[in-house]
């Protein structure tokens, strides 16, 4: 069993969701919900989400979430695996791997059915205009436009792994989401009336699903973080005027989320739980009493003492944060982890995004939000940027993670060779395996914390930056730069959250007092 450590500075309710929710167990793999005001339907794909087994089925629910009709749908003939679904004029269109099928809700008459013969995996659909109706397929990143009076269809976008899709009739716009290639990497894209789908910005990417209208200005979005599930996931509220994200976690695999208009719910069919939970969007959206956590795994001593064999996988580690520092598995460079995803920025200077399944020994990560923020206009270098950030802070005793972007004059960063052989060298007999970049005119973002110094030992007091380019190409240990114009964002860290490996390099590690001359030769890399 992994042990763990937690070290609570004040209570933690880390962005916890403290709302009432009502509960209805006995669906069978439900993936998504819809109403038409007044009467709710829930699909279920039965045994596979993606197999033609014929047992697949429509259930309808009351408002408060009890099952009226297990199996309301089909009357007749079959559902495979159905997923998403849109009612237009007392027709509930159902999206069914390679085909819509659309059945009368009061008489419960199979009325549509078309084929699209080279679609697998069809899967959210909404009603746009004038009959038309939009269904995604989320293996080929298609995006059909669809005429239920002539039953014909054309092609209007692809976004690869395309999920969730929402039309909002008064603003003309097209919301999609997407799982990403790499099923956490994914993105939400608009597309107004006259422009084609644009990536929304400062949202993580995540597994998203389903995605909802609250008003013309806001956005639900339901975010599996990553597949397979990891025991949690996330529903996104996203402003488009601020084009500002918030999240609250949520149980894992909430798939295609119903946000009821007359009653502020939002329906939400926790898919690998066979179970929907009905949650009110006021009692969500009050302001949580949660505070920003830092999570830190392994001990910063042990690191430098030679402890680089990666043991957590990144996307156990993004369930901890969006936005942090850490190492490659066997010390092959340096890690940043930011919106959601984690560069690695190698000894020959090139930086890559890291696979969800590579390994981590050594990490510093949190759920990044500002709590206060201001412009340098003036020319300015590391030294007296960080004495201005130490100035505007309340207390040398609190953690703070801090975010400083925009395009630096001259940035200097290092990255470590990755080690081979064992046993591994400590790092201070390393210095010789450091290689140093230097870029000018560079823009992008530091991404780092300042810790207090009793936190010495177990991570590195005082800051702590790693740099990523805009265009990801750049990266490593910040070391000096220069800039103007340069925005600083900090977060005050209230909790602390440690978690150690259960490996027996770590178990059998001989710690010893923390030696903060050698950790200070390697932070400055010399």
């Amino acid at each position: 069993m992994k042990v763990k450590h937690i070290i609570t500075l004040t209570f933690l309710l880390l962005w916890k969701v403290s709302f009432s929710q009502q509960i209805t167990n006995g669906f069978s793999m439900p993936e998504s919900i819809i109403s038409n005001g007044k009467r709710f339907f829930v699909s279920n794909q039965g045994q596979d989400f993606i197999k033609k087994d014929a047992d697949g089925f429509i259930s309808e629910i009351s408002a408060e979430g009890t099952i009226l009709t297990k199996k309301f749908l089909p009357l007749k003939g079959v559902l495979n695996a159905p997923k998403g679904m849109t009612i237009v004029n007392n027709v509930l269109f159902v999206a069914d791997l390679e085909r819509i099928v659309g059945f009368n809700i009061n008489n419960r008459k199979t009325v549509f059915e078309l084929t699209i013969p080279e679609a697998k995996l069809l899967n959210d659909i909404c009603q746009l205009e004038n009959g038309f109706i939009a269904v995604t397929e989320t293996l080929s990143g298609n995006i059909y436009k669809i005429d239920i009076t002539k039953k014909t269809y054309a092609i209007i976008g692809n976004i690869p792994t395309v999920n969730g899709i929402t039309y909002n009739q008064k603003t003309k716009e097209l919301l999609v989401c997407s799982n990403g290639k790499n099923y956490g990497d994914g993105n939400v894209y608009l597309k107004s009336e006259n422009s084609e789908f644009k990536k929304l910005p400062n949202i993580s990417n995540g597994f998203f699903d389903g995605i909802e209208w609250i008003d013309n200005d806001h956005l639900l979005i339901s975010d599996w973080i990553t597949f397979p599930t990891n025991g949690s996931g996330k529903l996104w509220i996203y402003d488009l005027k601020n084009q500002q994200a918030e999240f609250k976690f949520t149980g894992e695999s909430i798939a295609d989320i119903y946000y009821d208009q007359k009653s502020s719910s939002i329906y939400m069919p926790q898919m690998f739980h066979n179970r929907v939970l009905i949650s009110d969007w006021k009692q969500l959206n009050k302001k949580q009493q949660g505070v920003n956590n830092l999570y830190n795994y392994g001990i910063i001593d042990g690191f430098v003492g030679g402890l680089y064999r990666g043991t957590l996988p990144i996307k156990n580690l993004k369930l901890k944060g969006d936005f942090g520092i850490g190492a490659p598995d066997m010390l092959n460079g340096e890690m940043t982890l930011i919106n959601g995803k984690a560069y690695q920025t190698k000894s020959t200077g090139e930086t890559t995004e890291l696979d969800n399944s590579h390994l981590t020994s050594f990490a510093s990560v949190t759920f990044f939000k500002s709590d206060t923020s201001f412009i340098q206009t003036s020319l300015t270098d590391k030294n007296n940027l960080l004495s201005t950030i130490k100035n505007v802070l309340p207390s040398s005793n609190k953690m703070y993670a801090i975010k400083i972007s925009g395009t630096f004059d001259y940035m200097k960063t290092r990255a470590f060779s990755p080690v081979e052989k064992e046993p591994f060298p400590k790092l201070t007999n390393m210095l010789n395996q450091q290689h140093f970049f230097e870029y000018k005119n560079t823009e992008g973002t530091l991404v780092g914390f300042l810790l207090p110094n009793y936190l010495d030992g177990i991570n590195v007091s005082g800051f702590h930056f790693h740099f990523l380019s805009k265009n990801t190409k750049q990266g490593g240990h910040t070391l000096d730069f220069k800039g103007n114009n340069l925005k600083i964002e900090i977060a005050v860290l209230k909790t602390f959250e440690m978690d150690t490996p259960n490996n027996s390099d770590f178990q059998n590690f001989e710690f010893q007092k923390s030696e903060k001359a050698e950790l200070k030769i390697v932070e400055h890399g010399k």
